[in-house]
C-alpha cells in the first residue's frame, strides 16, 4: 500500500521534478541545503571527447558555404596540436566548445571531419550530476538528424533523452513525432534541424520541457519534491534517472547538404559538408539530495578551473556518500530521505537499549510503526532479542524488578516438565494485551498455572504420558452444580444436583426424569396417583405406566371413545326396578291399613239416605265419588311415568323418567355391577307430588357372603335404613354406608309411604328417579393416607365441592381440578377407563364426556350411550328419533308406539298422528262426506278437492268435463261429457281442436282450434297456414314464406300447395326468399334495400328508366371503367372526366413537376409546383423561363424598363426598353445617367471619356500581371542589395568599437547575457509550446463543441422527426377512438417523465457527474486530512499537490460547465448564494429563489431544455386531443339526442343484464353452500360408526331431494343448516303451516291457469282493421294482466318461503328432518315450475297474439299503398272526363284519403306499441329462460349428489 502511495505522488509531481535547482546560502541547520550551479564542462576538457575532429592526421582543406562575393571560401584545418590563438588558431578540437572566444575574442569551435555524418560528443563525469538543460551554437548548418543521450551508470546503459530531425517521420519511423505529453517521454523534433540558418544555430534542450506546464520551473519549492522521489525503492527510481547523470553523449547523425553530392561525388564536393560547433553549455550542479551547501573533488580530480562543479557532497544531517545517498552507521531509525526546505530529515539514531551498537532500516518495519521508527537492531547481547533488543530471547523472561536496559534484566524460565509444552519456553516479557506475562510457562492443553503444574477446571489427573496434561471429567453438564471444581482433581469425581446422580451426574433419582440445566437437575415424575400404576416414569421422556386407555406423560389423560366414571356412575333407574305392592312380603317393614275400606262404607250409607229422601243430584255426585274411588283401587301400585323433554326446559331427572310408586308400594333394585370393593354411600333420588313428606324404609341382602378384604368382615344378614324424604328436596342419602364389593349380588328393597300417617290414601303417589351408590373415595389410595399430597386431595374435593356436584339435577359444570381427581378415582376403581360404547345409530360421533362417558345424541335420543328415544318420539335409527306429535284432538294421550309411531286414537280418527278422517270423508276434525258429483270416490282430506275423476270429467268436485270433451257431469242434470267434433273425436286421429263448447244460442258446438287451423269445426286451414284438414290424416302446416308475408292474409299464400303469393317487404320468390330486382340484402331478415347506384357511373345496361341493377347481396353496382364506390359514384385515383360513356380518363401528370399525381376529377387538372403549368404540369409557368425537365424560374422583369413582363422562355432574358439594361432591365443602360427608373441621355462628351476609362482598364490589368510575376519568382525588378551592405558596415564598425575596450570582462558579461537570453529563449519557446498546446487543447474543445453541435443537430433533427410523428399521429388520433387517444397520451407522458427522469439522473443522483464531483472532492479532502501529519514534513509537495488539485478541479469544473452547457444549457457557475445571476439555465449548484435546485428551462439549449420542449410538445398534442375530445363528445351528444329510443333501449337491457348477473351470484353463492351440505353427507358417509342401514336410509332420503325454485329459500335453508346443526325443534309445526302456504300456492296456481284459459278464448276472426286493432289492444291488456299476475304470484311465492325461512331459524340441524324438509320443498319447487312455465305459455300466446295484430297492421298498410295508387288512378281519370261531377268526386276522394290515412296512422300507433310490448315479453321471456337455467344449474348439483350417494350406497351394500 505504502509503495503505491509513491507511485500516485509520483505520478503527480513528475512535471514538476526535474527542473534546475538553484543555488541557496550555505548553512544545513534548519533545512535542505544546495550547492552552487554551473557549466559541468568548465575544468573537465579532459573529459570531453569527440569520435571525429579534423586535422588530427594532418592539416585538412574545408570550405564553407557563402555569398558570391566572398574572396576566401575555402580554408586549412590543423588540430595536431591544441588550439593557441596565436600560434595555432587553425586548431579544432572539441575542447573548443567549452569556451566560444579566445583571449583575443575570437571564435573557436570544434569541427569534425569532411563528409563523416555519424559523429558523437561526449561527456565523462567523475560521479553522479544533477542535469538541467544543454545548449549548442553550430558554426555551420545545424545537423539534420541528431540524438541526446544519457547515462546514469558511468557509461554502461544509456537512454536516449530526445532526437531531433529534419523529417523525423522519415529518419526515426518508430520514434513518435507529436507533442510531448509526458516528462519522461522519447520523442522525435523537427524544430532545431532546418537548415536554415546556415550559421550560428542553436539548439536547446531542456530536460524539464516547457512543453510540460510548470507553475515556477526555478522555484526552491521544486527541490523538495525529491522527498517523496527519493523515498521509493531502487528499482522504482527510473523517473529519478531523467536527471540524475554520469555521462552524457550527443550523436551527430546526418549532415544538411545543398544536394550537389548527390549528383558530383568528389571528395572536394563534401569539404564543405561537416559539423561545426561554436559552443556546448552542459548546465547542472553537485547531486545531494539537499544534505550539503558545498562540494569538493572527487578523489583522483586535480583540476582546479574556476567555475568548475565539484562531484563530491559535504554531507551534514548524519549523512554519508559521494552523494550524500544514506545514513551513517547506527543511525538508521528513520528513512534516508532528501532535505526539505523547512525539515533536513535528519538520520536518527537507533535505541537497541545498550546491548547492541549496529542496526539496519527496515521499510516494512516503518511502515507498520506509522512512520515512527524503522531501526532494526542488530546482534543483540545479554539473552535479548527484538527491533530494539526489548525482550528477552526464548526460555529466557524480564525479571520484572529490573529495566530492560539492565544487562541482567533477563533471567531462564522455569517450568514443570510434566505439564508444560515447547521445551519450557515462557513468555519473554508481560503484555496484558496480548495475553502474555513474563515468566508464564506453555501448558498442556488441559493444565494451567505459572510453571504449568497443576490442572484446569474440568478436568483431573495430572500426567506426563498424557499429551493434554489431564483428564477431563466429563460431566454432564447438566447434572453438576455451579459452585466450584465440576469434580474431584484427584478422583475425577463429578458433583450432582439434589435429584442427579451417577459418576457422571448423567442420571436422575428414581421417580424423577427429564435431567436439565434447572437448578435441581431432574424433575419429579409426578404421575397421576390414579391413571399410573405407580410413580416411576422413564428418564427420558417421563412418559408413566399408564392404566388400560389413560394416555398423557402423566397418565392424567382418556384415551378417544373412553371416559371416567362419575361418582354417580353406578345409578339404577326406577323405571326398570321391579314394582312391588304394599302387601308384598319381600318389602321391609309392615304395610299400613287401608283408608280407602271405611271411605266405601262410609259413601254407601250416604247414598242409601240421599235415595229415600230423593236427593237425586246429591246422589249422583256421590255415585261419581265411588266410581273415582273403585279406579283408584284398579290403578297399580307402581307405574312407569314417560317425561317429554321440552326445549329450554330444564332436565332434573335421569333416564326416561320416573316410577310412579303409591303409598305403601316399594321397588326392588337388583345390583351386580360393583367395580371395586369398599363402602358406598346410598342416595335415593326423587321428585314429590304433593307437599306431604315421605318415609322410605330401605333393605339391603347380599347373595353371597362376602369375600374381599374390605367386605369380609360384613355380615350376610339384612341391613336395614329408614329415612325421611322431604317435600322440599329431591335427594335423600342414606345415614350410613354400606360395604360392596365385585363379584356378588345385591338386592336393595325399598318401602316408601307417607311420613308420620298411620293409614295408606288410595290417591297419595310419589315420583322416584333413581337409585345411586356414591364410593366412599376417601378408602382408596391418594386419600387415605396422612401425608401432605393426600390430605391436599381431600382438601380439593372438598373446597371444590366435587362431590356435591352429583347431589342434584341437573349437574353444575365441575371444576377442571375435580375432573382430575375425579378420574384418578374412576381409574382406581375400574383399573382404566371405560369405553363409550356411543350407539352409532343415536350418537352424533363415537366421542363422549370425558367425566360421566354422556355420548352426545341425536335429536330426541336419550341414555348414556344414546340407544332410546326420549318420551314422546319414536322411529330409533340413523337420524335420530321422531317426535310423535299425536294430534291433540284425535288422539287419547301424547306417546306412541316407539316402533311405528301410532298414536292412540280416538273414535272417528285415523292415520299415525290421529289427524285424519275415514276414507270418503274431509274437513278434519269435523268431517264430511266428499262431494264429486259421481265421478270420485276420494277427496282432499283438507279441502274436499276430489281425487281421480273418471267420466271424462275435471275440476274440484269433478262439475266439468276434460279438454276433448263437451256436456254438464254435474250430478242430477241428466248430461254426461261427449267428445268434440272437431272434425273428428280426440280419439280419432282427426281432431284439430283442443276443445269445444255448446253454443246455446246457435244450439251449435264451437270447437276451440289448434294453430293453423279454422271453422266451427277446425276443417280448415287458417291464413298462412296450407293443407287438407278435412281429410283423416290430413294437417295444416305453415306456410315456408321465410315470414315475408302477412300470416293474417288469407291470400298471401295458396291454402291448399303454400305458394308465397304476396311476398312483403320487397322480397321475391317462390318462398320470398330472395330481394326483388332492384333491390340487395338478406330477405331471411326482412333487409332488402333499393340499389342505390348512379346512373352516370354504372354500366349502361344495367339500368333501365331510372332503376339500376346490383349485387342482390352486397348491393355492389356495375362500374364503368376506372370508376369506384359501392354507389360508383366516384373516380379511381390519378383518373378524371367523371360521367363520360367511356369511363374516367388517367391524370398523367408529370412528374416531379406536379404536387401529386391527383388531378380535378372534373376538368382533369394537375396541382404543378411552383413555376410549372399546363394541365399535366408540362410546361413553365406563364411569365416563368427554363427547361420544364430541369427547373422553371421567374422572370422578374421590371414593369419599368421591360417592353413585357413574360421574358425569353429559354434565356430568361427581358426584352428591356432603349434606356433600360441588365438581366431584368432594372438599370440604366450604357449612355444614360439617373437614378432608374429616371434615365435621362447622358453629356455627348461621356464618349470621350469613355474612350480613357477603357485604357485605364486595360493598363490596370498590366499591373495585376507583373505583381503575379514577382509573387511567383520572387525577384523585385530594380531593387539592389545596398541597404544590407549598409548594415554589414555598421556592424563591423561594432565589432571595432568592442574591440578597442575590456575584452575579457566584455566578453564574460556577453556570454552570460547570451547564456541568459538563450535560456529566456527557451523559456519563451516553452511558452509558445505551451501556447501551441492551449491552441491544441482549444482545437480539441472545437472538435468537441462541434461533436457536440453534431450531436444537438441531430437530437434536433430527432425532435423534429418526434414532432412530424407526433403530428402523423395526431392527425390519426382525429380519426380514432378517444380510449386509443387517452392511452397514447398516457405513453408519451410516461416517455416524458422518463426523459425526465434521465435528465434529472445525470445532474442529480449518486451516479451523476456533479455527485461524483463532490464525492471525488469529500475523498481528497478526507485523504489529505487522513495523512496530514505526513503532508506537513512535506509542505511543498503538498502545495503542489494542492495546486495539482486544484488544476484538476479546474478541469472538472471545465468539464462541469461543459456538462451544464449540455444538460441545462448554462455554465453553472454559482455565486455565494447559489443565485447563478450570470446562468439564467441553471446548472450543477444552482439554485432559484425559492431554494430550488434550477437546471434547464425553457429558452435553454441543454437536454433538460429539449425534455421540456418535448413536454411541451406532448402538452400540446394533449391539448388538441382534448379540444377533438370534446369535439367527438359534442358529435357524440348529438348522436344520442338522435338515438334517444335506442339508448333507452339499451339501458334497459343493462339494467335487466346487471339484474341477471347479481341473481347469478347469488345461485353460485347457494351452490357453494350446498356442495358445504353435500360434503357433510359425505362426512357422515365416511363416518366410523355409520352402519350400512343408516346409510341406506340416507341415500333414500337424499335421493327424494328437490330444490325448490325460490333461490332465497335455499340460501336460507343451506346458510341455517350451518349455522344451526343442533338446535331443530317443532319441526312438525313449521311443517304444517309450510302446507297450508303450498296450498294457497296451488289455489293461485288455478287462478291463473283459468285466467289462462280466458285467453286462450280469444277470437281469431279478425277481418277488418278496426277489429284487429281493437283485439289486439285487449289483447295485449290481457297479457299485462296474466303478466302482472305470475308475477305477483312470483311475489307471494317469495314472501311465504321467507316466512318459511324465518320459521326455521330455531330448526335443529338432524339430517333426518333436513332431508323431509327439503322434500317438502321439493313439491312446491314443482308446482312453481309448473305456475312458471303456464305463466311462459300464457306470455307466448298473448305475444302470438300481439304477432297476429301486427301483421294485420302491416297488411293494412300495404292496402293502403294499394288504395292510394287506385286513388291517383282514379284521379287521373276524373281529371281526363272532366264535367261538372268532377268536383264532388275530387271532394269523395280526398275524404277517403284523409281516412285511409287517418287509419294508417292508427294502424302506425298500434304497431309501435305492439313492438313495445313485444320488448317487454322479450325482456320476460328471457328473465325466464335465467331461472329455468338457475333451476337446471341446480338440478345439476342434486342429480351429482344423487349420483355419488348411490356410488357409496352401492359400495357399503358389497360390503354386507
Amino acid at each position: 500500500m505504502m509503495m503505491a502511495r509513491y507511485f500516485s505522488v509520483l505520478l503527480m509531481v513528475l512535471p514538476v521534478v526535474a527542473q534546475e535547482l538553484p543555488s541557496a546560502p550555505h548553512g544545513c541547520m534548519e533545512g535542505s541545503c544546495y550547492p552552487a550551479t554551473g557549466n559541468l564542462l568548465i575544468g573537465r576538457a579532459i573529459n570531453l571527447t569527440a569520435t571525429s575532429t579534423c586535422g588530427l592526421e594532418g592539416p585538412e582543406q574545408y570550405c564553407i558555404v557563402s555569398h558570391l562575393q566572398d574572396l576566401n571560401k575555402c580554408f586549412k584545418c590543423d588540430s595536431q596540436k591544441p588550439y593557441d590563438a596565436y600560434h595555432h588558431d587553425n586548431s579544432h578540437r572539441v575542447e573548443n566548445v567549452i569556451y566560444q572566444r579566445d583571449g583575443r575574442g575570437e571564435l573557436t569551435w570544434w569541427q569534425s571531419v569532411n563528409g563523416e555524418e555519424n559523429v558523437s560528443i561526449r561527456l565523462n563525469l567523475e560521479a553522479e550530476f544533477h542535469f538541467t538543460h544543454l545548449i549548442m551554437k553550430f558554426k555551420t548548418f545545424r545537423p539534420a538528424a541528431m540524438i541526446i543521450e544519457r547515462s546514469s551508470d558511468f557509461g554502461h546503459t544509456w537512454k536516449p533523452y530526445r532526437y531531433f530531425a529534419y523529417n523525423c517521420t522519415k529518419t526515426f519511423r518508430r520514434i513518435p513525432a507529436h507533442l510531448l505529453r509526458f516528462i519522461d517521454e522519447v520523442i522525435c523534433e523537427e524544430r532545431y534541424s532546418d537548415i536554415e540558418p546556415s550559421t550560428e544555430g542553436e539548439v536547446i534542450y531542456k530536460v524539464l520541457d516547457p512543453a510540460i506546464h510548470v507553475k515556477d520551473p526555478y522555484s526552491l519549492d521544486i527541490q523538495a519534491i525529491w522527498t517523496l522521489i527519493l523515498t521509493a525503492p531502487i528499482h522504482c527510481r527510473g523517473s529519478i534517472d531523467l536527471l540524475r547523470i554520469t555521462n552524457l553523449r550527443i550523436n551527430f547523425t546526418k549532415l544538411h547538404t545543398l544536394g550537389d553530392n548527390l549528383l558530383d561525388r568528389r571528395p572536394d564536393v563534401l569539404q564543405k559538408y561537416y559539423y561545426a560547433l561554436y559552443e556546448l553549455v552542459v548546465r547542472g550542479s553537485c547531486f545531494c539530495y539537499g544534505h550539503a551547501s558545498e562540494c569538493t573533488p572527487v578523489p583522483g580530480v586535480t583540476s582546479r578551473d574556476p567555475g568548475m562543479i565539484h562531484g563530491r557532497c559535504v554531507c551534514k544531517h548524519n549523512t554519508v556518500g559521494l552523494n550524500c545517498e544514506r545514513c551513517r552507521d547506527f543511525y538508521h531509525d528513520a528513512p534516508w530521505r532528501p532535505a526539505e526546505t523547512d525539515n533536513a530529515h535528519t538520520c536518527r539514531e537507533c535505541n537497541c537499549n545498550g546491548h547492541s551498537n549496529q542496526c539496519h532500516f527496515d521499510m516494512a518495519v516503518y511502515l507498520a510503526t506509522g512512520n515512527i521508527s524503522g531501526g532494526v537492531c542488530d546482534n543483540c547481547l545479554h539473552n535479548t532479542m527484538g527491533r530494539k533488543c526489548e525482550t528477552c530471547k526464548h526460555f529466557y523472561y524480564q525479571d520484572p524488578t529490573k529495566d530492560i536496559r539492565d544487562p541482567a534484566a533477563c533471567i531462564p524460565c522455569d517450568c514443570d516438565p510434566v505439564g508444560s509444552v515447547e521445551g519450557g519456553v515462557c513468555d519473554s516479557y508481560t503484555d496484558l494485551d496480548l495475553g502474555m506475562i513474563g515468566g508464564q510457562c506453555r501448558c498442556k492443553q488441559n493444565v494451567k498455572g505459572q510453571r504449568c503444574d497443576y490442572c484446569k477446571e474440568g478436568h483431573y489427573g495430572l500426567s506426563l504420558d498424557n499429551p493434554l496434561g489431564c483428564h477431563p471429567c466429563n460431566c454432564d453438564p447438566r447434572g453438576i452444580t455451579m459452585i466450584g471444581a465440576p469434580c474431584d482433581q484427584i478422583s475425577g469425581d463429578c458433583s450432582c444436583k439434589r435429584y442427579v446422580t451417577g459418576r457422571y451426574c448423567n442420571q436422575c433419582l428414581p421417580e424423577h426424569w427429564g435431567l436439565s440445566n434447572d437448578l435441581a437437575g431432574c424433575r419429579p415424575c409426578d404421575c397421576d396417583f390414579g391413571g399410573a400404576t405407580n410413580n416411576k416414569c422413564r428418564m427420558d421422556n417421563g412418559q408413566c405406566d399408564c392404566r388400560p386407555h389413560l394416555i398423557g406423560r402423566q397418565c392424567s389423560e382418556v384415551q378417544p371413545a373412553f371416559f371416567c366414571a362419575s361418582l354417580d356412575y353406578n345409578k339404577y333407574e326406577a323405571e326398570e326396578a321391579i314394582g312391588r305392592s304394599p302387601d308384598d312380603p319381600t318389602l321391609p317393614g309392615n304395610p299400613r291399613p287401608q283408608a280407602e275400606t271405611d271411605c266405601v262404607q262410609h259413601l254407601n250409607n250416604q247414598l242409601r239416605r240421599n235415595r229415600r229422601h230423593h236427593r237425586r243430584h246429591i246422589a249422583q255426585q256421590q255415585r261419581a265419588a265411588l266410581r273415582r274411588i273403585r279406579q283408584l283401587q284398579q290403578t297399580p301400585s307402581v307405574s312407569t311415568v314417560h317425561r317429554e323433554r321440552q326445549p329450554g326446559q330444564m332436565v332434573t331427572w335421569t333416564g326416561p323418567g320416573f316410577a310412579r310408586v303409591k303409598d305403601g308400594a316399594g321397588l326392588e333394585f337388583t345390583i351386580s355391577n360393583i367395580p371395586y370393593a369398599m363402602e358406598y354411600d346410598i342416595m335415593i333420588r326423587y321428585e314429590p307430588e304433593s307437599t306431604e313428606d315421605w318415609a322410605a324404609l330401605v333393605s339391603i341382602t347380599s347373595l353371597d357372603l362376602p369375600t374381599s378384604l374390605r367386605c369380609g368382615n360384613m355380615l350376610p344378614t339384612e341391613q336395614m335404613y329408614t329415612v325421611t324424604m322431604s317435600h322440599h328436596r329431591r335427594f335423600v342419602e342414606m345415614p350410613r354406608p354400606f360395604c360392596f364389593e365385585p363379584n356378588n349380588q345385591y338386592v336393595v328393597s325399598i318401602r316408601f309411604q307417607r311420613h308420620a300417617v298411620s293409614h295408606r290414601h288410595l290417591t297419595a303417589f310419589t315420583l322416584i328417579d333413581s337409585l345411586v351408590l356414591i364410593p366412599k373415595y376417601d378408602e382408596l389410595p391418594g386419600f387415605q393416607g396422612d401425608d401432605v399430597q393426600d390430605e391436599r386431595r381431600r382438601q380439593e374435593m372438598e373446597l371444590y365441592m366435587c362431590l356435591d356436584s352429583f347431589m342434584t339435577l341437573p349437574m353444575p359444570a365441575l371444576a377442571e381440578l375435580c375432573t382430575t381427581l375425579i378420574c384418578s378415582i374412576s381409574a382406581i376403581m375400574y383399573n382404566g377407563a371405560l369405553a363409550c360404547q356411543c350407539d352409532p345409530q343415536g350418537s352424533l360421533s363415537a366421542e363422549c364426556d370425558r367425566v360421566g362417558g354422556q355420548c352426545h345424541c341425536k335429536p330426541n335420543v336419550i341414555g348414556r350411550k344414546c340407544d332410546q328415544c326420549a318420551p314422546g318420539t319414536y322411529g330409533f335409527g340413523p337420524y335420530g328419533c321422531t317426535v310423535c306429535d299425536c294430534h291433540s284432538q284425535g288422539s287419547v294421550g301424547h306417546q306412541c308406539d316407539p316402533v311405528t309411531g301410532q298414536c292412540p286414537c280416538r273414535h272417528g280418527a285415523t292415520g299415525r298422528q290421529c289427524s285424519g278422517c275415514q276414507p270418503g270423508q274431509w274437513g278434519f276434525p269435523n268431517c264430511r262426506q266428499c262431494q264429486c258429483n259421481g265421478h270420485a270416490e276420494s277427496c282432499d282430506p283438507e279441502t274436499g278437492a276430489c281425487y281421480e275423476c273418471r267420466d271424462y270429467t275435471a275440476g274440484q268436485l269433478c262439475e266439468r268435463c276434460v279438454n276433448g270433451f263437451y256436456g254438464n257431469p254435474i250430478l242430477g242434470s241428466g248430461e254426461h261429457c261427449r267428445p268434440c267434433p272437431c272434425p273428428g273425436h280426440p280419439d280419432s286421429g282427426h281432431s284439430n281442436g283442443a276443445s269445444c263448447h255448446t253454443d246455446y244460442a246457435s244450439n251449435q258446438i264451437l270447437c276451440q282450434c289448434g294453430n293453423g287451423y279454422a271453422g266451427p269445426r277446425c276443417n280448415r286451414c287458417a291464413p298462412g297456414y296450407y293443407g287438407v284438414p278435412e281429410q283423416p290424416g290430413g294437417m295444416c302446416r305453415p306456410c315456408q314464406c321465410n315470414r315475408n308475408i302477412d300470416p293474417q292474409d288469407p291470400e298471401s299464400c295458396d291454402p291448399q300447395t303454400g305458394q308465397c303469393l304476396r311476398c312483403l317487404y320487397n322480397t321475391d320468390g317462390h318462398s320470398c326468399s330472395e330481394c326483388k330486382p332492384g333491390y340487395y340484402g338478406n330477405a331471411l331478415a326482412q333487409d332488402c334495400r333499393r340499389c342505390t347506384c348512379v346512373t352516370a357511373g354504372t354500366i349502361d345496361g344495367y339500368c333501365t328508366d331510372g332503376v339500376c341493377h346490383c349485387d342482390k347481396r352486397t348491393g355492389q353496382c356495375p362500374c364503368k371503367p376506372n370508376i369506384i364506390g359501392h354507389n360508383c359514384d366516384n373516380c379511381a385515383p390519378n383518373h378524371w372526366n367523371f360521367g363520360s360513356d367511356a369511363g374516367c380518363e388517367p391524370c398523367e401528370c408529370a412528374q416531379p413537376n406536379s404536387l401529386s399525381t391527383h388531378c380535378n376529377r372534373f376538368s382533369g387538372q394537375c396541382h404543378c409546383q411552383p413555376g410549372f403549368g399546363g394541365r399535366q404540369c408540362t410546361e413553365c409557368e406563364a411569365f416563368h423561363w427554363g427547361d420544364p425537365r430541369v427547373r422553371c424560374e421567374e422572370c422578374n422583369c421590371h414593369p419599368l424598363g421591360s417592353e413585357m413582363a413574360q421574358c425569353d422562355r429559354v434565356t430568361g432574358a427581358c426584352v428591356c426598353k432603349k434606356e433600360a439594361s441588365g438581366s431584368r432591365c432594372e438599370e440604366c443602360a450604357r449612355g444614360f445617367t439617373g437614378i432608374f427608373p429616371k434615365c435621362i441621355p447622358c453629356h455627348p462628351c461621356f464618349q470621350l471619356w469613355d474612350d480613357a476609362v477603357c485604357q485605364i482598364n486595360r493598363d490596370l490589368t498590366h499591373i495585376k500581371d507583373v505583381i503575379a510575376m514577382i509573387l511567383e519568382k520572387g525577384v523585385v525588378p530594380g531593387v539592389s542589395d545596398s541597404r544590407i551592405r549598409q548594415l554589414e558596415k555598421k556592424l563591423a564598425q561594432i565589432h571595432d568599437l568592442i574591440r578597442n575596450g575590456d575584452r575579457e570582462g566584455i566578453y564574460n558579461l556577453i556570454s552570460q547575457a547570451i547564456d541568459d537570453l538563450r535560456a529566456e529563449i527557451a523559456l519563451t519557446d516553452g511558452r509558445l509550446m505551451g501556447v501551441s498546446r492551449e491552441l491544441n487543447v482549444t482545437a480539441d474543445l472545437d472538435n468537441a463543441l462541434k461533436r457536440n453541435l453534431t450531436a444537438l443537430e441531430k437530437e434536433l433533427k430527432d425532435l423534429n422527426n418526434t414532432l412530424h410523428r407526433l403530428q402523423r399521429e395526431l392527425k390519426n388520433y382525429h380519426t380514432a377512438g378517444l380510449a386509443e387517444q387517452l392511452e397514447n397520451i398516457r405513453k408519451y407522458y410516461q416517455i416524458s417523465l422518463n426523459s425526465e427522469q434521465r435528465c434529472n439522473a445525470s445532474v442529480y443522483g449518486p451516479q451523476s457527474p456533479v455527485e461524483q464531483s463532490e464525492d471525488t472532492r469529500k475523498r481528497t479532502e478526507a485523504l489529505l486530512k487522513g495523512r496530514k501529519d505526513s503532508f506537513m514534513r512535506t509542505v511543498t509537495a503538498n502545495k503542489k499537490s494542492l495546486s495539482e488539485l486544484e488544476e484538476k478541479t479546474r478541469e472538472i469544473d471545465r468539464k462541469l460547465t461543459n456538462l451544464n452547457n449540455r444538460v441545462c444549457g448554462g455554465h453553472g457557475n454559482a455565486s455565494a448564494n447559489s443565485s447563478c445571476p450570470d446562468s439564467p439555465c441553471g446548472g450543477a449548484g444552482c439554485r432559484d429563489s425559492d431554494g430550488v435546485l434550477k437546471c434547464g428551462g425553457k429558452g435553454c439549449k441543454g437536454t433538460v431544455g429539449a425534455s421540456l420542449k418535448a413536454l411541451d410538445n406532448a402538452e400540446d398534442v394533449h391539448k388538441n386531443l382534448t379540444a377533438t375530445s370534446e369535439e367527438l363528445q359534442t358529435i357524440a351528444k348529438k348522436l344520442r339526442d338522435i338515438a334517444t329510443l335506442t339508448q333507452t333501449v339499451k339501458t334497459q337491457a343493462k339494467d335487466t343484464l346487471d339484474k341477471a348477473q347479481g341473481k347469478k351470484e347469488l345461485f353460485e353463492n347457494s351452490n357453494k353452500m350446498l356442495k358445504d351440505f353435500i360434503q357433510k353427507i359425505r362426512d357422515f358417509l365416511n363416518e366410523e360408526g355409520a352402519d350400512p342401514e343408516s346409510i341406506k336410509k340416507v341415500a333414500q332420503q337424499v335421493l327424494a331431494i328437490s330444490l325448490p325454485v325460490n333461490r332465497t329459500v335455499i340460501l336460507n335453508i343451506i346458510e341455517q343448516i350451518k349455522a344451526n346443526i343442533a338446535n331443530l325443534t317443532n319441526v312438525e309445526g313449521v311443517f304444517k303451516h309450510t302446507s297450508e302456504q303450498l296450498a294457497k300456492i296451488k289455489d293461485l296456481l288455478k287462478r291463473a291457469q283459468d285466467a289462462k284459459a280466458q285467453a286462450e278464448r280469444v277470437s281469431d276472426n279478425i277481418n277488418k282493421t278496426k277489429e284487429a286493432l281493437e283485439t289486439s289492444q285487449n289483447a295485449i291488456t290481457k297479457a299485462e294482466k296474466k303478466i302482472t299476475t305470475a308475477l305477483e304470484n312470483l311475489k307471494n311465492a317469495q314472501n311465504i318461503t321467507n316466512t318459511l325461512d324465518n320459521k326455521l331459524l330455531n330448526l335443529d340441524s338432524n339430517l333426518m328432518d333436513v332431508m323431509m324438509r327439503l322434500a317438502n320443498l321439493s313439491h312446491g319447487v314443482d308446482l312453481l315450475k309448473n305456475k312458471t312455465e303456464q305463466n311462459r305459455e300464457m306470455a307466448k300466446d298473448a305475444k302470438a297474439q300481439s304477432d297476429n295484430a301486427t301483421q294485420e297492421a302491416a297488411g293494412l298498410q300495404e292496402e293502403l299503398v294499394n288504395a292510394e295508387n287506385l286513388y291517383k288512378e282514379l284521379k287521373e281519370k276524373v281529371d281526363s272526363v272532366g264535367g261538372t261531377g268532377e268536383g264532388n268526386i275530387s271532394q269523395k276522394a280526398i275524404d277517403m284519403k284523409k281516412e285511409a290515412e287517418e287509419l294508417l296512422k292508427k294502424a302506425t300507433t298500434g304497431m309501435e306499441t305492439l313492438r313495445k310490448l313485444e320488448r317487454k315479453f322479450n325482456k320476460n321471456e328471457q328473465k325466464m329462460q335465467q331461472q329455468r337455467d338457475e333451476l337446471a344449474d341446480l338440478e345439476k348439483n342434486v342429480t351429482e349428489v344423487r349420483e355419488y350417494i348411490r356410488v357409496k350406497v352401492m359400495s357399503y351394500n358389497n360390503c354386507q
